[in-house]
């Protein structure tokens, strides 16, 4: 809930869901996501954030429909003849009153900072004003291990500032990788 910052987006949302959470934390479910934040991204944001939902290790991630969504699809070459009916039916969709869920998390949309991968997994991210952990802090051994790999791979020192890493290598891809405007 709440409103983003200046600077912080869809990818920053996603990437604190999965440090959170995991790679592996959705593994077996599908993820919906809800919220004041979630209906204010444009369709292109929710995208990232659904199609990243696998990186947590989700089925799929889903966004109810909702304006956003009939304004981006109406007029398309494959959206439905019959509209209205379309309408209709999506308009049924939202969850339920009520449901439970298997696990809830909350995120306060406010609070939320640029995110930045220092290691190798989407799990392994922190904020932009944050520093690159040290292996020790982690309890999991496995969790240790892979981090101590990751520092070692990515060439970085445990507690260096992250915004004093300077890049020397860019590489602009998709999903995963984010959006050239998001860069």
């Amino acid at each position: 809930e709440g409103e983003l910052p200046e600077g912080v987006g869809a990818k920053d949302i996603i990437l604190n869901v999965i440090a959170g959470i995991g790679t592996g934390g959705g593994v077996g479910h599908v993820i919906e996501y809800r919220g004041s934040a979630i209906r204010a991204l444009s369709m292109e944001g929710r995208m990232t954030v659904c199609n990243m939902s696998i990186e947590g290790g989700a089925r799929a991630g889903m966004i109810a429909p909702d304006a956003t969504t009939f304004a981006y699809l109406e007029g398309r070459p494959h959206a439905p003849k019959d509209w209205e009916a379309a309408l209709t039916y999506w308009r049924s969709l939202p969850t339920d009153e009520g449901a439970r869920f298997d696990r809830e998390v909350d995120i306060d949309a406010a609070a939320l900072r640029p995110h930045v991968s220092w290691g190798t997994t989407p799990a392994q991210t922190v904020t932009i004003d944050d520093v690159v952990p040290d292996p020790g802090s982690f309890d999991d051994p496995a969790k240790r291990e892979g981090a101590t790999r990751a520092l070692t791979y990515m060439g970085l020192q445990a507690g260096t500032r992250i915004r004093d890493i300077r890049p020397d290598t860019v590489f602009i891809g998709s999903c995963t990788n984010g959006r050239v405007e998001d860069l």
